[in-house]
């Protein structure tokens, strides 16, 4: 009992030597320990961090697509996947500044491939050998690092815009073939005899109205008319009614010709009337009704109606007096691209790139394969892949280009309807 009051009475002698900072020193070091602790304990009992895969301006169908596709190739890695979605209608560059970088961000041409590459770090480029495989318009295609050093962005999959003709009515017709925007004006001619108007499509939708523009800009006057079409979005981006005035009011302004043909056929009764305010389930709507002999659509469109409606339609590319050399189809690539350096992500990419893993992309997303040598579900997206690698790299689309507010297109899509319909 002595014992033990001695000891406490020195302990209590050594605490009271001990001057007031380094007691606080000495708290310091004795909750750094403890934090140190915990920390350890935290790792050894908290399961590795899930990898991280975001889209960005991809539609449902296909997003929903790829995500079965790279849930199938994570089981394969043994790797816990997070799915991340980053809003289309805003900014990706200033969504991924108030986050931490996903691994990977699956997204579309245009500014959105644009603007994920740029955030992407300079060390997570992949291997240009990655691209082999593919047919010569996806190679070009990538986005090659901007230290020269491989690719920061790979394609993974691609589609089209393209014009569907009712094949029953068609065939019944005096027109023997289309290859020029005549034929077609010429078959709707024949069929407003017996439907109310032959051509409709979404021109509610504003990125489907500016795309289908930029499509037929580019069939009836060339790449060159879509470029300076890209040129004056960018500079007057800010101010949609001037953009508006500028892409069409001109005699040689790139999208004059595009909607005097349009005023035309709206004029003769060629167009649907509500063809400018349709969505993407009208169109579906008239399909399956057979109301129209002619639609306007992309590739994944045409994949979201019902098989009922759209079966009895044949698709082409959009027609042009110009030779095949001279052409670029507009289209959506989508895109890998690879945000933060990992030996995990080079692997995924090599899968997703892989002929078994093509297969499946194409059969759950409906779009073509990027690879040259690969089945693919069916004809429609044989037609795709073949169409796109014997031109280029596809166009992205007018919509898609810049980075504009939805605001900013309807008012873009509203003054160049009224010039339209005027």
């Amino acid at each position: 009992m002595k014992t033990s009051k001695k000891s406490e009475k020195a302990k209590k002698n050594i605490i009271s030597k001990i001057s007031p900072k380094n007691k606080k020193i000495l708290i310091c070091v004795a909750a750094a320990i403890i934090l140190l602790i915990g920390a350890g304990a935290v790792a050894i009992f908290t399961p590795p961090k899930a990898y991280t895969v975001a889209f960005y301006k991809v539609e449902e169908a296909q997003k929903n697509g790829i995500k079965t596709t790279i849930e199938q190739i994570a089981q394969k890695q043994k790797l816990e996947i997070a799915f991340k979605e980053y809003d289309s209608e805003k900014s990706l560059k200033d969504q991924l500044l108030l986050t931490k970088k996903p691994n990977l961000i699956i997204t579309t041409s245009g500014y959105g491939v644009e603007m994920a590459a740029e955030k992407a770090s300079s060390r997570a480029s992949i291997s240009r050998d990655i691209v082999q495989e593919m047919t010569s318009s996806m190679r070009t295609a990538a986005i090659s690092a901007e230290n020269g050093e491989g690719l920061s962005a790979i394609p993974i999959l691609s589609s089209h815009f393209e014009v569907d003709i009712d094949t029953a009515d068609f065939r019944n017709s005096n027109t023997k073939k289309i290859n020029t925007w005549n034929d077609v004006e010429k078959f709707m001619r024949e069929q407003k005899t017996k439907k109310e108007a032959p051509l409709a499509f979404a021109g509610g939708n504003s990125d489907s109205f500016l795309n289908t523009l930029g499509a037929l800009a580019e069939s009836i006057d060339g790449v060159d008319s879509y470029n300076d079409a890209v040129e004056i979005i960018k500079k007057n981006e800010k101010n949609p009614a001037r953009t508006a005035a500028k892409l069409c009011d001109e005699p040689d302004s790139p999208l004059a010709t595009s909607v005097r043909l349009l005023s035309t056929w709206y004029k003769h009764g060629l167009i649907h009337p509500g063809a400018f305010s349709f969505q993407k389930n009208d169109v579906e709507a008239f399909a399956a009704s057979r109301l129209s002999s002619v639609l306007f659509m992309s590739l994944e469109n045409h994949r979201s109606f019902a098989q009922r409606a759209i079966a009895g339609f044949t698709s082409i590319y959009f027609p042009s007096e110009h030779g095949a050399n001279s052409r670029i189809f507009t289209g959506t690539v989508y895109y890998a691209v690879p945000m933060i350096k990992s030996k995990q992500t080079e692997t995924f990419i090599k899968y997703l790139v892989s002929t078994e893993i093509q297969e499946n992309l194409s059969r759950g997303t409906g779009v073509a394969p990027v690879l040259a040598q690969c089945r693919t579900p069916d004809k429609q997206a044989n037609d795709a892949r073949y169409w796109i690698a014997a031109t280029t790299t596809p166009l992205p689309g007018l919509a898609n280009e810049v980075y504009l507010t939805a605001e900013q297109k309807k008012v873009i899509t509203a003054e160049i309807i009224a010039r339209i319909k005027k």
